[in-house]
């Protein structure tokens, strides 16, 4: 005799552990991203690239110049997780020929963006303007990645169990490449285009934080089968829209502020928390959505009375002062309020993309144990058995 008592899980608790770790780092790392630009230390150190030990042999007792070190350290350190995550996910791929072709896409990926950043390395005191880019290691690194990403969105073609996950974490590892290399752009190319990429490098980081809080989502334990109202899925996915499009105006009032951006920054909150409001009741009155996202609701309000509060405090620290922004002396105090207002803000958006995704995603059912408590397995498999209507079975094509 057996009974349905705990839902199927995507993917080992370890891996979905991990996936959170990473996801964690990478938000500590956007809060030093966000104090490096709140004291103005971009340009702390000219030199990139550089190596991880690079701060041991030429360390500075200077704050500007320790935050913005420790923000490419973490860089250094996000790196190596989402690698480590994104090739224990592929090698989850139950397809030997579509495993070891991405895996085999992973290693190239990660060895031609070695190559291309040693070459970056050989041209470390080469003039912004000469600098040239590495051409095969450019070619080596496509190749791996698109290697990757086919055998991926061949597994997702296929219906391969857990393929979307290998696909996302993928794209994550892209995204955290590229991401590494507009921030490093961003120092060596100063002189030639300004802090124009570090707007540019700002908002990125929100795309890369939005899929490491998807891929942590989606490796949770499934939601049950009942699903949210459609009005409550397109929703969730619009409050997410209008806080990234909020974002990337915030961004740019933070580092090259105009008249048109100041509007458009405020204009886009009073939208935002419109439609913010209106989820949260919708989903209050959904019980289907509600069992899926009680606890993302509430942080999402909490985070947005909080994230006004300190909205109206940045401002004032930065256009109150009756002086150009520019001039405005930077303070701990001020700092520290900008900082968080950005850091809230970001926060914001992640729940906003995490709600979304979770509102949205297909829903397992129950797995059924036997009275000892031993999950029911199919036979000549490891995987239990699913029950209910619509149900994936181990070896279903549309597990």
């Amino acid at each position: 005799m057996s009974e349905p008592v705990a839902i199927a899980r995507p993917v080992p608790r370890w891996l979905h552990v991990g996936a959170v770790a990473v996801a964690s780092v990478t938000f500590v790392m956007l809060a030093v991203g966000q104090l490096v630009t709140s004291f103005r230390a971009g340009m702390a150190d000219p030199v990139w690239p550089t190596e991880p030990w690079y701060l041991v042999s030429n360390y500075k007792l200077d704050l500007g110049y320790l935050i913005e070190h420790g923000h490419r350290i973490l860089g250094w350190i996000l790196g190596g997780l989402i690698t480590v995550l994104v090739v224990v996910l592929m090698a989850g791929e139950r397809c030997a020929k579509t495993k070891w072709a991405g895996l085999l896409g992973v290693v190239v990926l990660l060895a031609g963006y070695g190559e291309f950043h040693k070459g970056l390395i050989g041209q470390r005191d080469t003039p912004p303007s000469e600098v040239k880019l590495p051409i095969a290691a450019t070619a080596v690194t496509l190749a791996g990645l698109g290697l990757a990403l086919g055998s991926t969105a061949y597994g997702v073609l296929t219906r391969s169990c857990g393929a979307r996950i290998r696909l996302l974490g993928v794209c994550a590892l892209a995204a955290v490449m590229v991401q590494g290399l507009l921030g490093g752009f961003r120092v060596k190319l100063n002189e030639l285009v300004g802090t124009d990429l570090a707007a540019v490098h700002g908002i990125f980081a929100q795309i890369v934080f939005g899929l490491l809080v998807s891929l942590a989502v989606v490796t949770a334990r499934s939601p049950a089968l009942a699903r949210a109202s459609t009005l409550v899925r397109v929703g969730a996915v619009v409050v997410a829209v209008t806080l990234f499009v909020q974002v990337v105006w915030g961004a740019v009032v933070r580092h090259a502020p105009t008249v048109l951006s100041q509007k458009m920054h405020f204009l886009t909150a009073f939208l935002a928390t419109g439609f913010v409001v209106w989820l949260v009741l919708r989903v209050v009155s959904d019980p289907a959505a509600k069992a899926r996202v009680r606890v993302g609701v509430h942080l999402l309000s909490a985070l947005l009375l909080f994230q006004v509060y300190l909205g109206v405090e940045a401002w004032m620290e930065k256009f109150g002062q009756g002086v150009p922004s520019d001039l405005v002396a930077v303070t701990k105090e001020n700092a520290a309020i900008r900082t968080l207002h950005a850091l809230v803000g970001s926060a914001l958006l992640a729940t906003a993309v995490g709600l979304a995704v979770r509102v949205r995603q297909r829903g397992a059912s129950p797995v059924p144990r036997t009275e000892d408590g031993e999950a029911v397995v199919a036979a000549g498999t490891d995987r239990p058995v699913l029950v209910g209507a619509g149900a994936s079975q181990p070896g279903d094509p549309t597990c």
